[in-house]
């Protein structure tokens, strides 16, 4: 578990790495359709708690405040200039991966790009599959639209 919970934690650091100079907002959404809106620098970590049936997150602002039950982040501008950054269901398969990365759960015309640990992009396509063959062995970040999914290349 706590494998896990250090991957998440820097996937939505590189998260919001990529976002930190484009956004000011961030709004937390609830089961049940609820919006909280959070300026972006008030927030202190956001914590998630993922099982093999479902996620969700608790934000802590800078004070320590605990917000939870949440089901998706978003970051936006202004509150009606939304992007998503959100558990959907996107799989990836065979991961680890040696050769071929299939996507499931988007369409042809989806863009991908593939980021190092350390933010740089290294690949650029778009489809249901993706040749990894170039990349060394290591851990990757793969972003489907405003989404980053964690993938390991044998």
């Amino acid at each position: 578990m706590k494998l896990k919970t250090i991957t998440t934690f820097l996937l939505l650091l590189f998260a919001s790495m990529l976002y930190a100079n484009e956004v000011s907002n961030m709004v937390a959404v609830s089961a049940d359709g609820d919006k909280t809106t959070y300026a972006l620098a008030n927030v202190n970590r956001i914590n998630v708690i993922a099982d093999a049936s479902s996620a969700s997150m608790t934000v802590v602002d800078k004070d320590g405040n605990e917000f939870a039950g949440y089901v998706k982040i978003l970051f936006a501008e202004a509150p009606t200039d939304i992007e998503e950054l959100c558990f959907t269901q996107v799989y990836l398969f065979p991961n680890p991966v040696v050769n071929t990365l299939n996507i499931q759960g988007v369409d042809e015309n989806t863009p991908l790009e593939v980021y190092n640990l350390t933010g740089k992009s290294l690949l650029k396509d778009k489809g249901t599959e993706l040749d990894v063959t170039s990349l060394s062995q290591g851990t990757y970040i793969l972003r489907i639209n405003n989404q980053y999914v964690k993938f390991i290349k044998k």
